[in-house]
């Protein structure tokens, strides 16, 4: 069972920033600090001598607040708690979190508390005390779709104390913290009613984790961002309030019985015996988190990254040829991909330095590129390219096959490359195909899902323009702002997973933040739904491969 944090021996610096000059007000934050205060100082919750809770409301400076942390630090020989309410800011270069001040501005975070200086502030090595918990009641813009939380998780991963816990509001993006009509911000107002209140069932006195999974149980169920934790060592075993949910005199739940004389010795060893397994427990279990959230920052990055090229590819395919941009040779500084023209964010090839390509066209910002072979593709970021000398318009017409969309009449086999007389697939009429090349007087034709082959017939086939290019690039980049939504969402509290079929074969793409297909989805089958994120599933199937399932339009439950 926890102990009680001594009151007289600990110390807590409240900071709470309400009004701004360039921010948007958050006058809940106000009345944070004073029902905080009052609930940290009262005799039947934790009962902090008024005098050891100091409370900074609209601090002056970045350095108002960090001297009287590392102070408080200092004087503290038990536990040290620090809380921020406010606005949080994101750097939009290194990600890192800064706590916005009076006069913070977005566009320049020098106006700002870097939060790794409250760090330092808090680890300050002459500071005495013996635990440390730090909260923070903010929100984190900058990042539409994802909110980052990497410069917090330090304070857990980098302590030099013995227990140390972080608990946060909420690891999203949020315009707001205080919902209207409220006294209190959604997190702290929680926050003071547990403490108040107590925890039904629970032990006496309620330490981090318990008030942790309460908080974010309370909050997921009245569907607000839930809070986050990170524990060092012994952390989240740090009890700062009494139970008020245990009647007076009542031996709550996990009490400990008083040891004889002649067993005090064993239970003391018992008890280090234990703690050690614990702290052991708990830092695998942080290791295993830290490596879950690097995960994934790196599919959110990724997905960032996918939607960024996907929209490239969109407004070069819509953007009419520049007329003014004569063709012209040039190189690349760095290894570059080369896309095609069909709309999708399948590579067509590489585009290496050391080597000259002919620019054939302008499309918006990106170039129809011509490499030695003939091949033609959109180079999409020609940042930094080594322009060469320009060409006759002749030059640029030299033979060369350029892909197009077609469709037939009629039903028609595709044949094999390698002469084998099996068709490999049967086109239909009413969908469109890519002709990507010639062979032997056939067309080489590639389908939706991959598959290539040859069509010697091609009498009477429609060809389609570049707007079945732009529908394809539209229809990737909406897949793809899907794809980045799903990875950033926070899987839904309380979901159930149940089996289910599909209406008609639909991907099931990878977690990692790309668009790559895990596995293709067939009516008729049934796969089961791990986990909601946000508007997407994810599946897996029956030979146990995972995947996001980004279209659940129309899907049957089992």
């Amino acid at each position: 069972m926890a102990l009680l944090s001594d009151p007289a021996r600990s110390e807590a610096v409240l900071v709470g920033v309400h009004d701004y000059v360039n921010l948007e007000k958050l006058p809940a934050v106000a009345r944070n600090l004073v029902g905080l205060r009052k609930a940290l100082t009262d005799p039947a919750v934790w009962g902090l001598p008024p005098e050891a809770c100091t409370v900074l409301s609209q601090p002056n400076s970045a350095g108002q607040v960090l001297d009287t942390v590392r102070e408080r630090a200092r004087t503290a020989r038990d536990t040290l708690l620090v809380y921020y309410a406010g606005h949080g800011l994101t750097d939009l270069h290194t990600d890192e979190l800064y706590l916005a001040l009076p006069d913070s501005d977005r566009e320049r975070e020098y106006t700002s508390l870097r939060y790794e200086y409250l760090r330092r502030a808090v680890l300050d090595p002459q500071a005495g005390a013996r635990r440390t918990v730090v909260i923070l009641d903010c929100c984190y813009s900058g990042r539409a779709l994802l909110g980052k939380m990497s410069a917090s998780e330090h304070i857990a991963d980098q302590a030099v104390v013995e227990g140390t816990c972080l608990l946060t509001a909420s690891a999203e993006t949020r315009p707001a913290l205080s919902p209207p009509g409220e006294t209190y911000t959604a997190f702290t107002g929680e926050l003071i009613t547990t403490l108040t209140e107590g925890v039904p069932d629970r032990p006496d006195p309620l330490d981090m984790d318990t008030l942790y999974r309460h908080l974010r149980g309370r909050l997921a169920s009245r569907s607000r961002p839930v809070p986050q934790q990170r524990n060092r060592n012994t952390g989240g075993r740090i009890a700062i309030a009494r139970n008020r949910a245990v009647p007076e005199g009542a031996v709550s739940e996990g009490a400990a019985v008083p040891p004889s004389l002649a067993d005090v010795e064993s239970l003391a060893s018992r008890r280090s015996e234990a703690e050690k397994r614990i702290a052991e427990m708990e830092r695998r279990a942080e290791l295993l988190r830290v490596e879950t959230e690097v995960l994934r920052q790196e599919a959110e990055r990724r997905a960032l990254q996918t939607v960024e090229t996907a929209q490239r590819l969109a407004n070069a395919l819509a953007a009419a040829p520049d007329r003014e941009v004569q063709p012209f040779w040039f190189a690349v500084p760095v290894s570059r991909p080369l896309m095609g023209q069909d709309g999708s964010l399948e590579p067509t090839g590489e585009l290496v330095p050391g080597i000259w390509y002919l620019a054939v066209e302008q499309r918006g910002k990106a170039l129809v590129v011509q490499t030695e072979d003939g091949c033609r593709g959109l180079l999409l970021d020609a940042d930094g390219i080594e322009r060469g000398f320009y060409v006759d318009h002749g030059a640029a017409g030299e033979p060369g096959f350029e892909p197009f969309w077609f469709a037939v009449p009629v039903a028609r086999e595709m044949l094999s490359e390698d002469g084998s007389p099996e068709p490999v697939a049967e086109l239909a009429p009413g969908l469109w195909y890519l002709a990507v090349g010639q062979s032997e007087g056939a067309l080489v034709v590639q389908t939706e899902d991959g598959r290539r082959g040859l069509l010697f017939e091609t009498d009477g086939m429609q060809h389609g323009g570049s707007d079945v290019a732009e529908s394809h690039a539209r229809q990737t980049l909406r897949k793809a702002k899907r794809l980045a939504g799903a990875v950033a969402a926070s899987p839904e509290p309380g979901f159930q997973p149940f089996w289910f079929a599909v209406p008609v074969a639909r991907e099931m793409v990878r977690e990692d933040g790309s668009l790559e297909p895990v596995a293709e989805l067939i009516p008729g089958t049934w796969y089961l739904a791990v986990e909601q994120r946000g508007p997407a599933i994810l599946a897996q199937s029956a030979d146990g491969r995972r995947g996001l399932l980004l279209d659940t339009e129309g899907i049957q439950r089992g």
